[in-house]
């Protein structure tokens, strides 16, 4: 049986917690969806890239046995300090991409990432990091890009320095 939010705003927080694994993941995907939010109607550029604001709500969270999952700050270079990737674009998916393994490790996924801020060191790559982005972010997360002149090693593009995510305990 799948739950509705209705369902879950009318149980405990114990016949909630009861809930087998699968049901209360599947309530999850439903409370991140219903935090997320835009200030406005109107459309613009940016529009599917982001969303304006993510509403925590700590008892939907509570009773489902969400966990945060913070990931640390990610670049395009592997474990082992080498730069993964000859193009910007290389670097950007590389980025992503470890990323998504430091989610699933952590039981997560990037659809379930609320906030993600991003430093690039070339601002007028910005339309190409939005192409890799939309290979990676199925839902719009809270975004930031800011534009930085260098990172921690000279030759690193691209850094995700904050996300965070969400996934249900056992």
């Amino acid at each position: 049986m799948r739950y509705t939010l209705s369902e879950l705003d009318a149980m405990t927080i114990e016949e909630a917690n009861a809930l087998p694994y699968e049901e209360r993941d599947a309530l999850l995907d439903l409370v991140i969806a219903d935090g997320r939010g835009q200030t406005t109607s109107l459309h613009s550029h940016r529009i599917g890239l982001y969303g304006d604001y993510f509403e925590e709500d700590l008892l939907r969270m509570l009773k489902v046995r969400a966990v945060k999952v913070f990931v640390r700050g990610t670049t395009e270079s592997d474990f082992a300090g080498e730069v993964v990737g000859d193009t910007d674009e290389e670097h950007y998916r590389a980025a992503f991409r470890h990323v998504q393994a430091s989610l699933e490790a952590a039981g997560s996924s990037f659809s379930r990432v609320t906030t993600l801020v991003i430093f690039l060191t070339d601002m007028s790559k910005w339309q190409l990091l939005n192409e890799v982005y939309r290979e990676f972010i199925p839902n719009p997360p809270c975004r930031a890009v800011i534009g930085s002149t260098g990172l921690a090693q000279p030759p690193l593009r691209i850094e995700i320095v904050n996300c965070i995510a969400y996934r249900v305990a056992e």
